[in-house]
This record gives C-alpha cells, sequence and structure tokens, in this order.
C-alpha cells in the first residue's frame, strides 16, 4: 500500500516522509514504536529524524498518544492518561509527581503557564523522554497569599510562593488597598496560555514592613494551622493547672531526685530534664520527660488538632505550638519547683559510652534548677566560682553529667557519627522589632551534652519498642543512592581523598573522609559535597536504622510537648508497660508520611521567614561590599554566604562579563575559557550588593571591582 497524500508531501518538502493520514493507517489494529514504523513504512536512515518529529507533532495534536516504553498508540481521551500533583520548579519548568515509584513527568514552562504548584491534574505523555500535556485541571488552590502592588496598568498580587510564577490579576480595589500590602486572595479565573489569573482580594494581612507579617504569610502559604478548635481548647479549659492527687496513682516519686533542666536562654516550654549518677560499671542515667499522654488522650479534639500539626513551628521571636500554651508552657512544662507528671528512662551506660541496659516507668518528678547552656558552661568548661556555689545543690548531677557526656562522646567517635559543625545563624531584634545584627550561633559541650542524653534515651526507647513489636514510628535516615555516593566518590578521588566501602558505604566511611578534610583549604567544600549527598529523615514504622547517626534503632521520645511522633511513642511504651501491647499497623504508615510533611513544611515555613528578615536587613545595604565564601556552584552562577553577617546570595553568570564561564559538576566550580580562573566551593570572594528582592527573597551580587 502506497502513500494516497504522497503528492502533497512532495509539494511541500524536498525530501518528503508518509502522511500523517498514511501513517494512522497503521495504527487501527494496532501499535508501534518508532523501529516498527520505519520498517513498516520502508523509511530510510536519512529520514528517520523527520519522522521522529513528525510523530512528536501527531502526539501534540492528539492524533497519537505515546507511553514510557517509546510505544506509540492511536489518540483515545480515555487512555494514556495518567494523575498527579503539579510541583513547580523556582525556574519556571516543572513536573508532575505520580506517585512513589513512578517516574515523575515533565512540565514545560509553557505548560506551567497552565497550572499551579500543588495542582491536582490530568496529563498525558508525549514523548518517551517523560515531557507531558496538561488535559485537565482535576483540582486547582482556590487561594494565594502575595504582595499587592498598585500600578497605572493596574492591580496584580506577586505571589509568595516562589514556585508560582503567575501574578495574579486584581480587577477590583477599593480605599483600603494599599501598595505592598500583604494580602490573601481568592482566584476567579484561573490562567490560560493567553491569559493571567484573576482574583480577588479576601483579607489583608498587613503592610509589606509590619512586624510579623512575614510570619503570618509563611504560615498561610505552607498550610500551617495557628488557632486552636473550640473542642481542643474547651478540654485545655477542663485540665487543672497543677499536678493533683489522683493523677500520681501508680506512678514512683522521684521527686527528691536532683533532676535538673538544661536549656536556652529564651526557652519557654521544657520538654526533658536530665540526672547522672556514677556507678561501679560506669553511670546510671535518667531521662525524664514530660507526660503529654496523660493529659492528651489518643481520638481526643486536643489529639486531633496535635496529630494535625505534627510539631511546633519555630520562628524568629514567635512560636506556633502544636499543643496550647496551659499545657506546652504550663502543665506538661518541667518548670522548675513544681511537681510535674513525667514519663522516665532509666539507662545504664559503661565506662566505654555502650547502652548496657534500660527501664521505663511513669513518674512524679520535681525540677530543682532551671539551668541554660551558657550557665553550665561556665560551671563545667570555665569553672565559674559563682555560678559553682550557686548551683551548689546540683553540681554531683553536673559533674556526673560531664563525665558521662566525655564517654559518650569518645563512643560517638568510635561508632563513626559524621560530624559537619555547621555554623548557624542568629537573627538578633533591636526593641523596634527590626533586626539588629545577624550573628553566628556557637555550641558549646553542654549543647552536646544534653544532645547525646537525648539520643540515649531515643535509642533505648526504640530497642524498647522493637524489642515488643510496638506500634509506633522509627526516625530513621536512608542510606545515600549508589548514585548520589558514585558522584561524591568521583570529586572525593578527584581531589586526592577516598571514600572506602564500595557502592554503600557506612557512616564511618563518610566520618573517615570529613575527619581527613580538617584543616585542608577546602575543608567546607569537602563538608558540603559530603553532606548533600545524605537523605533527609523521615518518620516510618520500617525500622531501617539511623544513617547518620549509625544507630540500627532509633526513635523520637524527648519531645512530646513539641513533636506528635514523641507523643505516639510515649502512648507506645504506657501500652507496654500496662501489657496491652497493639501490633504494627498499616495506619502508622499513613501517619509517619503525614508527619513526615508536617516536619517538612515547618522547615520550609522557617527558613522562608529567616531568608526574608535577611533580606529585609540588607535593604539599605544596597551598594555596599563584603566578603564571602563560595556555598554553591551552579550552570547559571554562583552562591555565596557572606562571612560577617550570615546571609546568602547569588552572582549570576550573566553579570560575570570578564570571562565565559563553563560549568564542571564534577569538580563543583566555574572555570573561564580564555581566562582560565576559577570559582569552586569554599572559595574566599569579595562581592558588592546589586539588588535585594523582598518578593522572591533574593539577595543579587556582583563581584566587586
Amino acid at each position: 500500500m502506497s502513500d494516497p497524500h504522497y503528492k502533497r508531501e512532495s509539494e511541500k518538502y524536498d525530501n518528503p516522509i508518509p502522511s500523517r493520514e498514511y501513517i494512522l493507517s497503521f495504527f487501527e489494529k494496532k501499535s508501534h514504536t518508532l523501529h516498527e514504523l520505519c520498517d513498516l513504512l520502508v523509511i530510510g536512515h536519512h529520514q528517520k529524524r523527520p519522522l521522529t518529529h513528525r510523530l512528536k507533532s501527531m502526539v501534540r495534536d492528539q492524533q497519537l498518544n505515546c507511553d514510557q516504553r517509546g510505544v506509540y498508540h492511536k489518540f483515545s481521551a480515555k487512555s494514556g492518561m495518567m494523575t498527579g500533583t503539579v510541583i513547580a520548579n523556582p525556574r519556571g519548568f516543572g513536573f508532575i509527581a505520580l506517585g512513589e515509584g513512578v517516574k515523575d513527568l515533565r512540565l514545560s514552562s509553557k505548560q506551567m503557564q497552565l497550572v499551579f504548584h500543588g495542582d491536582r491534574v490530568k496529563a498525558r505523555l508525549l514523548n518517551q523522554r517523560g515531557d507531558a500535556q496538561i488535559i485537565k485541571v482535576i483540582k486547582s488552590i482556590e487561594t494565594v497569599v502575595g504582595c499587592l502592588h498598585l500600578e497605572k496598568e493596574g492591580a496584580y498580587v506577586v505571589v509568595d510562593d516562589k514556585r508560582i510564577k503567575h501574578n495574579i490579576s486584581i480587577p477590583k480595589i477599593n480605599k483600603e488597598h494599599l501598595d505592598e500590602q500583604i494580602v490573601i486572595v481568592k482566584i476567579t479565573k484561573y490562567p490560560t496560555l493567553e491569559s493571567q489569573a484573576v482574583g480577588e482580594i479576601v483579607q489583608i494581612l498587613g503592610s509589606y514592613m509590619d512586624e510579623g507579617v512575614e510570619i503570618d504569610s509563611a504560615l498561610y502559604r505552607n498550610g500551617i494551622p495557628v488557632d486552636f478548635s473550640p473542642e481542643a481548647l474547651v478540654q485545655t479549659d477542663k485540665l487543672p493547672s497543677i499536678v493533683i492527687d489522683s493523677d500520681k496513682k501508680g506512678r514512683i516519686d522521684i521527686t527528691k531526685m536532683k533532676l535538673v533542666t538544661i536549656d536556652g536562654e529564651d526557652s519557654r516550654d521544657f520538654d526533658d530534664a536530665v540526672y547522672a549518677q556514677a556507678t561501679s560499671k560506669g553511670w546510671k542515667l535518667v531521662v525524664a520527660i514530660a507526660d503529654v499522654s496523660h493529659y492528651v488522650k489518643e481520638g481526643s479534639d486536643l489529639d486531633k488538632d496535635a496529630a494535625n500539626r505534627g510539631n511546633s513551628v519555630y520562628f524568629p521571636r514567635r512560636v506556633v505550638p502544636m499543643l496550647p500554651e496551659a499545657l506546652s508552657n504550663g502543665l506538661c512544662s518541667i518548670n522548675p519547683d513544681v511537681e510535674r507528671l513525667c514519663m522516665t528512662c532509666e539507662m545504664n551506660i559503661d565506662i566505654h559510652g555502650s547502652l548496657l541496659d534500660y527501664k521505663f516507668y511513669p513518674a512524679v518528678m520535681f525540677s530543682h534548677a532551671r539551668l541554660t547552656y551558657t550557665k553550665v558552661s561556665q560551671i563545667l568548661e570555665h569553672h565559674d566560682v559563682d555560678f559553682t556555689q550557686q548551683y551548689a545543690s546540683v553540681m554531683d548531677n553536673l559533674n556526673a553529667l560531664y563525665d558521662l557526656y566525655k564517654a559518650l562522646k569518645h563512643a560517638r567517635i568510635k561508632r563513626g557519627v559524621m560530624d559537619f559543625n555547621c555554623i548557624e545563624s542568629q537573627i538578633l531584634f533591636n526593641d523596634n522589632g527590626k533586626i539588629d545584627n545577624i550573628v553566628a550561633c556557637s555550641r558549646n559541650d553542654v549543647h552536646k551534652l544534653i544532645e547525646e542524653c537525648m539520643l540515649m534515651a531515643n535509642q533505648a526507647s526504640a530497642k524498647f519498642l522493637n524489642h515488643h513489636n510496638e506500634d509506633f514510628l522509627y526516625r530513621i535516615h536512608p542510606k545515600p543512592t549508589a548514585e548520589k555516593v558514585e558522584v561524591t566518590r568521583q570529586f572525593l578521588t578527584a581531589i586526592g581523598l577516598t571514600l572506602e566501602g564500595g557502592a554503600q558505604p557506612n557512616s564511618k566511611d563518610f566520618a573517615k573522609v570529613l575527619e581527613s578534610a580538617k584543616g585542608r583549604d577546602d575543608e567546607n567544600i569537602i563538608k558540603t559535597v559530603v553532606l548533600r549527598t545524605m537523605k533527609q529523615a523521615v518518620y516510618t514504622p520500617a525500622n531501617e536504622g539511623h544513617f547518620g547517626l549509625a544507630f540500627e534503632d532509633y526513635t523520637h521520645f524527648t519531645s512530646p510537648i513539641r513533636r506528635y511522633p514523641d507523643l505516639l511513642v510515649h502512648r507506645a511504651i504506657k501500652r507496654v508497660l500496662d501489657k496491652k501491647i497493639r501490633k504494627p499497623s498499616k495506619k502508622m504508615l499513613e501517619i509517619g508520611a503525614h508527619l513526615s510533611m508536617t516536619e517538612r513544611r515547618a522547615d520550609d515555613a522557617s527558613r522562608d521567614v529567616e531568608q526574608w528578615l535577611k533580606c529585609e536587613y540588607m535593604r539599605d545595604k544596597v551598594g555596599d561590599t563584603f566578603n564571602g565564601v563560595i556555598s554553591g556552584i551552579a550552570s547559571f552562577g554562583i552562591f555565596i554566604e557572606l562571612t560577617d553577617v550570615f546571609v546568602e546570595g547569588m552572582i549570576a553568570i550573566r553579570d560575570m562579563k570578564e570571562d565565559y564561564y563553563i560549568f564542571d559538576d564534577l569538580h563543583h566550580q566555574l572555570k573561564g575559557e580564555h581566562t582560565g580562573k576559577v570559582y569552586q566551593l569554599g572559595d574566599t570572594i569579595k562581592i558588592q550588593v546589586a539588588s535585594v528582592n523582598l518578593d522572591d527573597r533574593q539577595m543579587v551580587f556582583v563581584p566587586a571591582k
């Protein structure tokens, strides 16, 4: 059979290929691959590329479908459709997430004009590479938060979520609406390829520079609940303000034990108290944790609110708590000089820092001192006489804790825990609520002491519940993928370092690399590359161990005031103690996924607010010069963290005009084609602040002259 439209095609093209109609005739009864079509159509080698382009056009025009195996089918509106969630990239393109274990589809910048980040859509595959076309939006976002701009051409809102590139046109403005207000907008008309989205303002959060507006915006944008349900508040009001005698029934009295809390100066909720005592084998360590589960009953309205939130969310100068403040700062907070209910983890640890045995029991406790990291550091590290005398009654405990810490630190090193020793920043505010400075936040031995005590209690909890096959969530940190390990190994080999362990190195292998890097000029580069090799820790009922901490069993037990997974662990421990064990359930898998999500959204919101505040701080420093360190390299530019004020910005490659720079992914560097000048991770650089954009949370730098 020959192509009936050959003459038409030959008039249009010098080297004609089969017509669309003729190609479609081969799909009436059977699907075909490109290779099969070439045979059926008797296509020569020189015509294969034009045929490929024609097939792509036929898929685009809904004459054919293409699946992920590269098989073409006759188009059907009912077949070849895939349903997923749009994941936008700030650079304009996006993906459709189809579900766990299924490869994401890709959306071009043009296709992204039709959807918002988070939309639920139906799409179809355009080619074997995974490019997709939006067919239908099943469910779209209804409201967004952003900054209102009033201009002669009309009003519009720049959406706060940087993954949403659409500006929202606002046709109706009234006298309450001012330029640069932060507003919530209801979408009334969704975007098309020809027109932008349209919306109406339903709430004004405040003026752009009002104190706290950036936090309200982040909370709304990330869907973080702020107000507790009326039912939860009614339950809270019915709780006592102090520990009553009936609540002490069946509990061990440890009020005479010299337990202390050690937290930051500005902490208001105290989850944990600690006590240590030397023994013939090493130390007894007692970690007493606020017994939130006694007051927040499973299935109650309080519990539903806490589960929905998942965790407390921390911002500079503000906390959105998981539990009402009457609980988080009152009845469930281990405040000094008052009795509190607690769940106690009592452990025996040997002189090498190894966990020998452990037991759990509900108790009534009494905090004998509210200490801070700074005060205890002055006592233990700097031997401050005044503080030592002031806290003489708990000095035996503090000295034992410090001795125990030294053993735990040694065990940590022996275990092969990676030590990144990253510097964190702290934002300091003035009396007017504006940023006064951004400084490095240092960690002393006492921070690490408390951390090690909590790690031991968390490990003991996981071992205890694992032994009894209880229904709870592990805190796991999966091993890095073989692909990421190989990329990192290539980089390390190129700079003269060796990552042992084959395709699946353990934590100790990475720890050796970090130890070898100490003192090198490129130490920070190596730390950054290793850190980026790691996966994210999550909550799950499946025990995969904690790679970063080098623990086989690990969970979260020590912060039930601010983390819901810890509350679940407390309930599981009580079930074991009461001999009412609940076997692992499928529901716990769903809960783990939800709580991993709430943790990520809290981190996103906190990070976003911090970046906004840093941009606000830098707005009046445009034109100033600073010293910085290159913290990231990409094909489109270099990221720089300023040395003195701990903010990060970017020099776009288009602004590096002295040469044409080539991106070297393996060595994490940009290299000038003509000058040979190299920019790489960890290099110091002097920059000038070119611009600061609060809408985009971005600082643009240029090389200083």
